[in-house]
């Protein structure tokens, strides 16, 4: 079941619900997703994604109701603009986004120390570097363009 910040546990069985504190109340819903895209994007993510802001959030629903039938143990967010994240990259394919969100939390428990404390200043020193840059002009469709130079400080 999901706990009061919409995660689900994926640790081993605890106590009943019942033996909780606080367990005999509902958890909040989750925040409510607010589209905040412009009418350009909107069209963009309809064309490309297969995205309808009329099913948008039936689909993030399917989404998270596929989460707790098939992995009801996945310590997850299941707030709507999280799981958007993964519909989004998966061209709104259920299938594919829930093992994309598998996928994601299998890296997070592989390397746990990548992802402690993870923000720009922690990875300052790599990007210093030169490994890791982002080219100074957007292409023709505004899009940003990261390149990797895997040997470039070697």
């Amino acid at each position: 079941m999901a706990d009061q910040n919409g995660h689900v546990d994926a640790g081993p069985a605890g106590p009943p619900m019942e033996q909780v504190a606080g367990a005999g109340f509902p958890a909040p819903p989750p925040p409510i997703y607010s589209c905040t895209l412009t009418p350009e994007l909107v069209a963009k993510a309809r064309e490309e994604l297969q995205e309808k802001p009329e099913w948008r959030l039936r689909d993030v629903q399917a989404l998270r109701d596929m989460i707790l039938k098939e992995q009801p143990n996945l310590r997850t967010r299941l707030d709507d603009a999280f799981l958007l994240r993964f519909l989004r990259a998966r061209k709104f394919d259920y299938d594919r986004a829930m093992q994309l969100l598998l996928n994601y939390h299998g890296s997070r428990r592989a390397w746990p120390e990548v992802f402690q404390d993870l923000k720009p200043s922690t990875v300052k020193h790599v990007l210093d570097l030169g490994f890791l840059t982002v080219l100074p002009r957007p292409d023709p469709q505004g899009r940003y363009i990261l390149c990797l130079r895997p040997g470039w400080f070697v």
